[in-house]
C-alpha cells in the first residue's frame, strides 16, 4: 500500500490547519502531529486522535481534559483490552531498554 505522501494521523478533518495531511500541509517537511500537539496543550485539549482510540466521536464537542476524562467514562475499555495493552507497552518498555542501554 502506498501512503500518497501522507503523514500518520487518524484524524480524518482535513481542513484543520495542524492536520499533517491538509493539502496546504503535505509539501512542508517533516511536518507531523507537533503543531496539533502544541495547540491541544496551548488550549488545554486532548487531540481528538486519544478520543477516537476509545470510541465514536460523532457528536462529540467537547475536547478538553475535563471531556475527554468523560469520554474515558462513556467508553471503558475491557479488562482484556487493558491487559493486551499493559502486555505491549511492557513489550514496548522491554525493546527500548535493550536497544538504549546497550544490550
Amino acid at each position: 500500500m502506498t501512503d500518497l505522501g501522507r503523514h500518520f494521523c487518524t484524524c480524518g478533518d482535513l481542513e484543520c490547519p495542524c492536520n499533517p495531511n491538509n493539502p496546504s500541509n503535505l509539501a512542508k517537511d517533516a511536518f507531523g502531529c507537533d503543531a496539533c500537539v502544541r495547540k491541544n496543550l496551548a488550549l488545554g485539549e486532548v487531540p481528538t486522535c486519544m478520543f477516537a482510540k476509545l470510541g465514536n466521536t460523532k457528536g462529540w464537542s467537547d475536547w478538553s481534559v475535563e471531556g475527554f476524562a468523560e469520554f474515558v467514562r462513556l467508553h471503558p475499555r475491557s479488562n482484556e483490552e487493558r491487559a493486551a495493552t499493559a502486555a505491549k507497552a511492557a513489550a514496548f518498555e522491554a525493546a527500548h531498554k535493550s536497544t538504549s542501554d546497550g544490550s
